[in-house]
């Protein structure tokens, strides 16, 4: 990490190298696995998948929204710690405007150099304690969306030998 005088600089060229890793290995381990079955049934896709499409954003019945949490909460704790470091940076720039609202509105105004120094210590606050800051549950709930909103993207209304090169497709536009 780049440090000066004790504090952690995160330069724009390192945040985008970060992202861009989430995306393409983390995020994308994570929507194969959603999608298919492991082992030698490589492209047999899964019943969780076909199910979140059937419902999208809908109320989903307690069996599939458990199965669903089940997933995603096995995948973050199956994370190395690179991985898990990435994914909260992913996160972060996710919900960034959100944390500055949330920000502004609970402190008195001051300066801009002194802004920038305490919403910087906050951000860093959630990053070092992720479940003290509420990060951990931000980033399931991002996880979640995110593969609802990919299994939302596709038609599985047939699953047939063409199925699994859509998902591919639709993987790749949404890893990169």
């Amino acid at each position: 990490m780049i440090t000066i005088d004790d504090q952690l600089l995160v330069t724009d060229e390192m945040n985008a190298v970060v992202i861009d890793y989430t995306q393409k290995i983390v995020l994308k381990k994570l929507l194969m696995k959603f999608a298919f079955k492991s082992g030698d049934q490589a492209e047999v896709v899964t019943d969780l998948i076909q199910s979140v499409n059937y419902y999208g954003m809908d109320t989903k019945p307690p069996e599939i929204e458990l199965e669903l949490s089940a997933y995603v909460w096995s995948f973050f704790t199956a994370l190395n710690k690179e991985e898990l470091t990435a994914l909260y940076f992913w996160v972060l720039n996710k919900n960034y405007l959100c944390y500055l609202d949330e920000f502004e509105c609970n402190d008195d105004p001051f300066d801009e150099t002194e802004f920038d120094q305490r919403f910087g210590r906050e951000l860093a606050f959630k990053f070092y304690e992720p479940n003290d800051s509420g990060l951990i549950q931000d980033t399931i709930h991002a996880l979640k969306n995110y593969i609802i909103n990919f299994a939302m993207e596709l038609d599985l209304s047939l699953v047939d030998e063409y199925t699994s090169e859509q998902i591919f497709e639709e993987m790749d536009n949404y890893c990169s």
